[in-house]
């Protein structure tokens, strides 16, 4: 099987490279697709000493961020499914895993790794190293908000094609939360199953973003998303305001059998499990540290 993984960029010159680095560093490559909105600044010459890894380059002016992943994902071959922004990477060894994943279990339909962040240097900071579950209804009613269960990290999404075109692909009438809602109608057909290993990292980059930037303009359109979904039960919305450390100690009880996918390494290969899991993807160890290092700052 085929991974295509697509990333849309503009202006991007101080970090698309290690992007790319990322993408075409793979032990097995993946076909890269890439969208640039007729950028300006030196992104042109970086994507060029890349012309031999880059499959599809297109740039052009475009009509926003999901408009040029949808146009990507128009011309990508492969069986599978991703896009990665032009300032996150893939692990060495996501196309490899993916593929594999998705090879031996037929009826899985979306996978999600450990989510993992950089730092603005590129540094990996943290892993959230909790296998949680990912309850499908959660998911398709939109609990996945922040407040409710936390975010669901896009650039460690992976998705068969037949589910992307079940959907439509993204939802372009939301600027910001395209990705949210399309998460929201996969969860409608199929659930989401985690792998307990990071494939791909997050940079974080306060105010540079925009979902930093336009944070007001994401929960707009997240409200906007949840109009047509079911409303949350009488514990999502006692534990919504009550602070970070609360809500995630309450996801640590909130428990859920689900599917998951982990390595044997007496068997030397990749295992499906089903067992019961808290929806949390922190541990309690993680969560004291943090709580420490909220006290000292």
């Amino acid at each position: 099987m085929k991974l295509s993984v697509l990333t849309a960029a503009f202006n991007m010159d101080a970090l698309v490279e290690q992007t790319l680095k990322s993408i075409s560093g793979q032990t097995k490559r993946p076909e890269l697709i890439l969208i640039d909105a007729a950028s300006s600044d030196g992104s042109l010459a970086i994507y060029e000493r890349y012309k031999n890894t880059i499959d599809v380059l297109v740039s052009e002016p475009d009509d926003g961020q999901y408009h040029a992943i949808n146009k990507g994902m128009k011309l990508a071959t492969g069986e599978i499914l991703c896009w990665l922004n032009a300032d996150d990477i893939l692990m060495p060894w996501t196309a490899s895993v993916v593929t594999e994943i998705f090879e031996k279990y037929p009826d899985i339909m979306w996978i999600t790794g450990l989510p993992s962040f950089l730092n603005g240097t590129g540094q990996l900071v943290q892993v959230q190293k909790n296998l949680a579950a990912f309850p499908q209804k959660s998911i398709a009613e939109g609990r996945y908000s922040g407040c409710y269960a936390g975010y669901l990290q896009q650039e460690s999404m992976f998705w068969r094609r037949s589910l992307w075109d079940k959907v439509g692909g993204l939802n372009t009438e939301y600027k910001l939360a395209a990705d949210f809602d399309l998460w929201t109608r996969f969860a409608k057909i199929a659930p989401l199953v985690p792998v307990d290993i990071p494939l791909a990292a997050f940079r974080e980059r306060p105010g540079a973003q925009r979902s930093s930037e336009f944070a007001d303009q994401y929960v707009w359109e997240v409200k906007k998303v949840c109009q047509n979904l079911q409303p949350a039960n009488f514990f999502w919305r006692f534990f919504a305001n009550k602070g970070v450390v609360l809500q995630n100690i309450c996801r640590m009880f909130r428990l859920k059998r689900s599917r998951a996918i982990i390595y044997s390494r007496k068997k030397m290969a990749w295992q499906q499990v089903n067992s019961i899991r808290s929806v949390s993807r922190v541990t309690f160890q993680q969560l004291w540290h943090e709580f420490l290092m909220r006290r000292r700052s």
